[in-house]
């Protein structure tokens, strides 16, 4: 299935006021290798609609998959709210951090350090069945190709930052 030799590490730690997590690629092979990933993460929320998403996404390069085929464009705003049927990336925006505001439930900062470079938002608007006003999928993802050479590693991290409704 994947040709080369690897190892793959993925750290939770739950420390005080957040949840950090560290994922780490070392090519454990003779030879190089390239990959990509993300984190998908799905936050539950009381209703996706009321909830906004907040990030550097502004005049990103973003990718709108629910085109067929995949319109590329820019970032109109900052925030986001989810409306209708998405899966958008937004390119090259982190590290840095997003933030998911539910007034039900209060706010969630989503905190890249380093390793992720771009942000999807998916959820299937509209589909019961599968709960969708429910959640929201924000992903830490690394799209672009990670070239891996021999005894090299590739680190990531992300800490979720809850801040409970006042």
């Amino acid at each position: 299935m994947w040709p080369h030799a690897f190892r793959l590490e993925y750290r939770v730690e739950l420390k005080d006021g957040e949840l950090a997590t560290t994922f780490k690629v070392q090519n454990t092979s003779a030879s190089d290798f390239s990959f990509n990933g993300a984190l998908h993460s799905y936050y539950s929320t009381r209703n996706v609609s009321a909830c906004k998403i907040t990030g550097p996404f502004e005049n990103a390069t973003k990718i709108d998959k629910t085109k067929e085929p995949a319109k590329m464009g820019r970032g109109t705003s900052n925030d986001i709210i989810v409306d209708k049927i998405t899966e958008e990336i937004y390119k090259g925006v982190l590290p840095g951090s997003v933030t998911l505001s539910d007034p039900a439930k209060g706010e969630l900062k989503i905190v890249s350090g380093g390793g992720w470079r771009d942000v999807v938002i998916w959820n299937p608007y509209g589909d019961e069945k599968m709960g969708a006003s429910g959640f929201v999928c924000i992903e830490s993802a690394e799209l672009a190709s990670v070239p891996l050479s021999p005894n090299s590693v590739w680190k990531a991290t992300m800490s979720l930052v809850p801040t409970k409704k006042a």
